[in-house]
């Protein structure tokens, strides 16, 4: 792929119908929105790190974010938690490569894929099988590491290329 597409974005209702469906909406509005930022982009473009002296890249923070994603794994029996520490001395900003970007972006699409399996249809107050979290807690926590890191894709995506806002 040369140029990575760029997702519709769906705005979360204002009016959830509960507590559980106003946590999925958040969330697969922030993981849409990390796509978003690296919607439009080249495979080298992916990987620049365009704000020194940080070594992330928005290709990094899609890495990054797809090892994140297993606080959610734990749930189906498969648990790799810790997988994203697997990159060394980094937690998968570094060493993003552009000619394994593809490869990179299908590994993300299938983690997110395993985590909304793994919780579907768990109730919130459930307990990880590996960790002393509720599902309510990764809930939060997830939005609150994709918020952050969508900051930071702002400000990447505004020196690569000029683009800003949501």
């Amino acid at each position: 792929m040369s140029v990575w597409s760029v997702p519709e974005r769906v705005e979360p209702p204002v009016d959830p119908v509960d507590e559980l469906a106003a946590l999925v909406d958040r969330l697969e509005f922030q993981r849409t929105t990390l796509l978003l930022k690296c919607g439009g982009l080249t495979p080298e473009q992916l990987v620049l790190r365009a704000v020194p002296p940080s070594t992330m890249s928005l290709l990094g923070m899609v890495r990054h974010l797809s090892g994140v994603e297993a606080w959610f794994h734990e749930y189906d029996g498969r648990p790799d938690h810790l997988y994203f520490w697997n990159y060394g001395a980094s937690t998968g900003f570094e060493g993003a490569d552009p000619a394994r970007a593809d490869d990179d972006l299908a590994s993300y699409q299938a983690s997110v894929a395993r985590s909304r399996a793994a919780v579907a249809g768990r109730d919130l107050d459930e307990r990880s099988p590996g960790e002393d979290y509720t599902l309510r807690w990764i809930y939060l926590h997830m939005i609150e590491e994709y918020a952050r890191h969508n900051g930071h894709a702002d400000l990447l995506r505004e020196c690569i290329d000029g683009v800003t806002g949501e």
